[in-house]
């Protein structure tokens, strides 16, 4: 065997072990989903301008996650020392990812981000409303669409404003506007909304879809959590939840708690959308 065709089959070789890495996560029948506000990555027991990446990568390989949903990302920011936080955790982890700025901010951007297993074939990000006369940070969702069993499946991330809850469920139905067009689908859309379970705009994105987990599974604050305000949003007829959890003992990281849910897929019928 010469050289070079042994350096082309150890790149070869090594090109499928990355490929590998990225999708070992990944079930046949199985996914598992992560919602994470990491508030860009300062954990609140330490000052401002303390940036641990580390921990908020080791929070997401231990839980398993095939798709995360991040919120409060930075990227190449002042206050971040520069650092394109997504693109690092999807380097530490071995995963896809795709950011979305939702504010200019300190030299760099401030947004939203989504982590995969999965290659992300298309992205779309769509800005959500705001009141007028009323000073708001803008928002926005990210869709992304992946490959799962042959079969288009899209994931969300958004982070609504805590504002009002007329604002909150304007925001919702602008959601639901965008996911219309997907929903013969999976979907899946995790992130912080902002809201509490009995809000207007919590009940009306869980009229369409189901909501992982229980109303009890409260995220925040990171000690003695007594409010859930992340979720997981997932279409009834494409998926049934396993099991769903807050990550507790992953208080550090973050002033919220990351959420976790495992969801199996519903047998269909090949080409066709589940009966919902």
């Amino acid at each position: 065997m010469n050289l070079l065709f042994r350096l082309f089959l150890g790149s070869c070789l090594l090109a499928g072990c990355r490929s590998a890495e990225k999708t070992a996560g990944a079930s046949a029948s199985r996914l598992v989903v992560l919602s994470y506000n990491i508030h860009h990555a300062n954990p609140p027991s330490r000052p401002a301008g303390f940036i641990d990446l580390d921990t908020i990568a080791a929070t997401i390989r231990a839980s398993g996650a095939d798709l995360v949903a991040i919120q409060e990302l930075d990227s190449v920011t002042t206050r971040s020392n520069g650092v394109y936080q997504l693109a690092v955790l999807a380097e530490k982890l071995g995963m896809y990812y795709r950011f979305e700025r939702t504010i200019p901010f300190g030299g760099g951007a401030y947004g939203i981000g989504i982590l995969s297993r999965f290659p992300i074939q298309d992205a779309r990000a769509y800005a959500l409303p705001n009141l007028d006369a009323l000073p708001a940070e803008p928002r926005k969702a990210l869709l992304v669409q992946l490959n799962w069993q042959g079969t288009p499946l899209y994931f969300g991330c958004t982070h609504f404003d805590f504002t009002n809850q007329e604002l909150k469920l304007a925001q919702a139905k602008a959601l639901l506007t965008h996911l219309a067009a997907v929903q013969q689908y999976p979907v899946l859309v995790a992130g912080d909304f902002n809201a509490e379970p009995e809000e207007a705009s919590i009940r009306l994105l869980s009229s369409t879809f189901g909501s992982a987990g229980k109303a009890t599974d409260y995220t925040i604050p990171e000690l003695h959590p007594d409010k859930k305000i992340d979720y997981i949003f997932y279409t009834p007829g494409w998926f049934q939840p396993e099991s769903s959890e807050v990550l507790t003992k992953d208080s550090y990281g973050s002033d919220h708690l990351p959420l976790r849910a495992v969801f199996k897929r519903l047998p269909t019928k090949a080409g066709q959308a589940p009966d919902r």
